[in-house]
């Protein structure tokens, strides 16, 4: 080894550290009223990584319950209220005169003007779901004004509050970067392991031609991976990291990722703000392998071809490294929370000499068996059993496409599809059609696909019959098959039956469920008349509160309610009852 790399290696294991400065969180030029009283926690950041997603805004804990008072972030109107049993669930659009959209979600009670306009809708539609875009004079609110309290509607997965700020001609969610909300952060981000990945057949780590998961000491700022890494040819790094804030908040993501190699900068991350078109380029941004292997969010500090997300800044070679022989890297990973708190992880590699003298061909020979799919074409592969259309753009590079076939599963009408394999994300959905003409003709309009999840159970992934074959859209790989649905929901009284005396109840509740296909439609009449039963999907809930505006007390009263399926099954339930 000669001179200069014993000096580098002397250097780097002194752990001298640099003011390596990745930017200043971006500042939100916006005086924000905190949408909830006391001390603010966090229970989720802007950006960071969900499922299938960047998140769009940030999630305020409620002390584990529902009913937290929700305040208007500043003077406005209400410009869209959203009521369903997924996505957001109960959720209040604000707009404000500077420019900006402040959203409240997930929540639970709306202040009583607010509901009362709500409800008449929902009763003019007769539809618990609704989606009202209201005039600039039709709800004004102030700075500061009691609008709602906080919930767990929707696709929420415990009580919070989720509060987005957007810009509002282009409905572009910024980052509040907590400038101004009551939020105390002293702790930086926490490394919890570091990934090298070799980038193509030609390269290796270790002489081998395989990701390695690096073992990374230190605490608080500082990080190191103390074994130096032997690498050769095309290499990216990755690194498991979060951020935690002062106070109750917990586990968030991370604002902002960059990357040095012997000083020069390789790769710049942050997420400022982002385009509702871009929020599925996570599922590039991370290790998608690992994540559905082990559960880990892995940061990738390199691109693939077709990740377009707008949070990347000068980003050099998409965050490639070329290992050469006889060389030294001196890799620092600069890690930042919205605050500035800032974190670094430093890493030592070399190119090994001992680089194998065979190389693996790029392309298989037997292109007929694994076609060489290009991301920016279109795709197409016709089967016996099925038929694969896939738009330009789907996926995030170039990729050799596996398929296969296996036996009907019970109860199913096809053989089970093996399409790719599910360690690969897909960005845009692409058509699936399988060949199903076993159905007999009185279950085709019943007819599904289906697929298989890693823990074995059947999901719907929905579709229709169309000449011997059931197509349908998806978003992403794995195993499917085509299934019929000719059961109906069921529907279980909770609190309710013949005759029952319910002048101290104050909602009649039932337990739904559609095994296959999904519930698709709720009606329930009192005395012939249309009423609100809201829809709980997530427990399986609908349940009707007693409105003395529009129900007579101490009188008997019939009850009807006919739940649907999305195949058009349907089952019944009625009854006579005192209130």
């Amino acid at each position: 080894m000669n001179n200069q790399i014993i000096k580098l290696l002397s250097f780097f294991c002194l752990l001298v550290s640099t003011n390596a400065a990745i930017g200043q969180p971006w500042k939100s030029p916006y005086d924000l009223h905190p949408p909830l009283d006391g001390p603010l926690f966090l229970s989720g950041s802007f950006g960071e990584i969900r499922t299938n997603s960047f998140h769009a805004g940030i999630d305020f804990r409620t002390g584990g319950k529902v009913g937290a008072k929700v305040f208007a972030s500043e003077n406005g109107f209400i410009s869209r209220i959203r009521v369903s049993g997924v996505g957001f669930g109960k959720a209040i659009y604000i707009q404000h005169p500077n420019g900006i959209t402040t959203v409240y979600a997930h929540l639970d009670r709306l202040a009583k003007p607010i509901e009362e306009f709500v409800k008449e809708h929902q009763y003019r539609q007769k539809s618990f779901d609704v989606d009202i875009y209201l005039k600039p004079n039709d709800i004004r609110v102030k700075r500061g004004e009691f609008i709602a309290t906080s919930g767990n509607t929707g696709s929420s997965g415990g009580p919070h509050l989720h509060y987005e700020v957007r810009r509002t001609e282009e409905q572009i969610p910024l980052n509040p970067s907590f400038s101004n909300l009551p939020i105390i952060d002293t702790i930086p981000p926490v490394v919890n392991s570091a990934w090298i990945y070799p980038l193509d057949s030609a390269s290796l780590i270790n002489l081998k031609n395989k990701k390695l998961e690096l073992f990374v000491q230190g605490n608080h700022k500082r990080y190191v991976v103390k074994d130096t890494i032997r690498a050769m040819g095309n290499i990216g790094f990755g690194v498991k990291t979060y951020d935690y804030l002062s106070g109750g908040s917990l586990r968030c993501g991370v604002y902002s990722l960059s990357m040095k190699v012997n000083g020069k900068s390789v790769y710049n991350f942050s997420v400022d703000e982002f385009n509702f078109n871009e929020t599925r380029y996570a599922n590039s941004h991370i290790d998608f392998e690992e994540r559905q292997i082990s559960g880990k969010r892995v940061h990738k500090l390199f691109l693939d071809p077709n990740n377009k997300f707008s949070g990347y800044k000068k980003v050099l070679n998409k965050g490639y490294i070329n290992v050469q022989t006889d060389s030294l890297y001196d890799v620092r990973i600069i890690i930042g929370d919205a605050i500035g708190n800032q974190t670094e992880l430093k890493m030592l590699m070399i190119g090994d000499k001992n680089r194998y003298q065979h190389i693996t061909a790029e392309y298989p020979k037997d292109t007929t068996s694994h076609p060489y799919w290009l991301f920016y074409n279109e795709n197409y592969l016709e089967h016996d059993h099925f038929t694969i259309k896939m738009p330009r753009n789907a996926l995030y590079k170039n990729l050799f496409f596996t398929y296969n076939t296996s036996e009907p599963i019970p109860e199913s009408f096809s053989p089970v599809i093996h399409v790719h394999n599910r360690f690969t994300p897909v960005h845009r959905s692409y058509s699936l059609a399988i060949k199903a003409e076993l159905i007999p003709e009185k279950y085709r309009e019943k007819a599904l696909i289906c697929s298989i999840n890693p823990e074995g159970k059947i999901e719907e992934a929905g579709g229709w019959y169309i000449n011997g074959t059931v197509e349908t859209n998806v978003n992403f790989f794995g195993d499917f098959m085509v299934m019929v649905d000719s059961i109906p929901p069921s529907i279980l009284p909770l609190n309710v039956y013949e005759g029952k005396d319910m002048g101290k109840e104050t909602s009649i509740r039932f337990q739904v469920e559609d095994k296959l296909s999904g519930i698709a439609n709720i009606t329930g009449t009192i005395n012939d008349n249309w009423v609100l039963f809201e829809h709980d999907p997530k427990n399986n809930l609908i349940f009707y509160e007693f409105d003395s505006k529009r129900l007579s007390r101490n009188k008997t009263h019939t009850l009807k309610l006919l739940v649907e399926d999305k195949k058009g099954n349907a089952s019944n339930f009625s009854c006579s009852f005192n209130w």
